[in-house]
């Protein structure tokens, strides 16, 4: 059996209507060639279609880093039996059906992350739609690399304006609003609402504490300079008001407001809602301190009048190589564990916490009426 494979390198963008070409050495399957077509009648010129705004080089949209390609139902040669034979690989387990009539081999299925599992079902199913859909809510926020609690959905999310009819089917959700010129671009081929409005939707869509993640995330400026906010305040501020009143836009304004660029991680969001659960003071986010030595670090919460610092440890810290800076786990262990002991010599009160304690309200409270704060009082 003939396949087609669908697939276009990460970061690569191209205006509506375009293809891509084959690369220098590259195997490109020939395609049976199709009977003749008798002429078609004229047809009246259509009205000029909005064009899709497209990200800039400093954008962190991007579909992800490789992706293996998907073979598709639709460019066998022989349909009716390449079909019956792509079916009975799935259910011998040689290959993964992504979507409905996209199918991917096992082993490479195998070896992806959720984030990038749940991208390449989102990408067949927009490949194998009559019209190109846009994505949005989690699926967006899939591709545009947001941090979203709890694992990926199984249905794929698009935005359809209110005239153009449709339902939610199967494993498509169709949400109903108005799309702005701005909000939609185009990456990889496929329309995606816009950072902002991919935040916005899920802001109105999500409970607070997880749609803070979101925001948070979207915010962040890193003090590293590795790489450019993804939007900031204003741009999120006039997208929710672009939207009128909606569904949840009480919701969004507040996750919007409470939202902070200098939070790095999810568990310091989810910490500080948290932490205005409870009504500790306000904590200031990554403040430099110092000693005799030199500069120790930016704790992740610093609470000046009451001489207290707090940090917020996942696993990932540890464990991810590509948080760790060529260093092992042990040695950032040690690492860390330098750093706390110089930030108490300062004298500060000190205490760490992970994602059970950081979840956890009562937990939280515990943890930091030891450092001296006092709580009750409303943010």
């Amino acid at each position: 059996m003939c396949l087609r494979a669908f697939f276009v390198p990460a970061g690569r963008t191209r205006p509506v209507g375009t293809t891509a070409t084959a690369r220098a050495g590259a195997l490109v399957p020939v395609a049976r060639a199709k009977p003749p077509q008798p002429p078609r009648r004229p047809t009246p010129p259509k009205s000029p279609r909005r064009t899709p705004s497209r990200p800039n080089a400093t954008d962190h949209r991007q579909m992800t880093s490789q992706l293996p390609p998907i073979s598709f139902v639709r460019d066998l040669v022989e349909p009716h039996e390449s079909r019956r034979a792509l079916a009975r690989s799935a259910i011998a387990g040689s290959s993964v059906r992504v979507a409905r009539g996209a199918y991917v081999e096992a082993s490479v299925h195998a070896s992806l992350s959720a984030r990038e599992r749940y991208l390449l079902r989102v990408r067949a199913v927009a490949a194998t739609r009559r019209s190109r859909p846009v994505v949005s809510h989690w699926s967006a926020a899939a591709i545009h690399n947001l941090p979203i609690l709890g694992g990926w959905p199984d249905s794929v999310h698009t935005t359809i304006t209110p005239t153009s009819g449709g339902r939610s089917r199967g494993d498509v959700v169709k949400h109903i609003a108005a799309l702005g010129d701005t909000d939609v671009v185009d990456i990889d081929g496929v329309l995606v609402t816009s950072v902002a409005r991919t935040v916005v939707d899920l802001a109105a869509a999500l409970p607070f504490r997880e749609a803070v993640v979101v925001v948070d995330r979207a915010l962040l400026v890193d003090r590293f300079g590795r790489r450019a906010p993804m939007t900031d305040r204003v741009s999120l501020e006039r997208c929710w008001a672009s939207r009128g009143v909606f569904r949840g836009f009480a919701r969004a304004k507040s996750a919007i407001e409470f939202g902070e660029d200098r939070a790095e991680s999810p568990l310091e969001s989810v910490s500080r809602v948290s932490m205005r659960v409870i009504g500790c003071p306000r904590p200031l986010l990554q403040v430099p301190h110092s000693d005799a030595e030199g500069l120790i670090g930016e704790p992740d919460f610093y609470w000046p009048d009451f001489n207290a610092v707090g940090e917020a440890d996942g696993k990932a810290k540890y464990l991810d190589a590509s948080l760790r800076n060529g260093r092992t786990a042990e040695q950032v262990l040690m690492d860390e564990k330098y750093r706390e002991d110089r930030l108490r010599a300062l004298p500060r009160a000190f205490a760490r916490w992970g994602w059970e304690v950081g979840v956890d309200p009562a937990r939280l409270r515990s943890r930091l009426q030891r450092l001296g704060l006092p709580t009750g009082a409303p943010w």
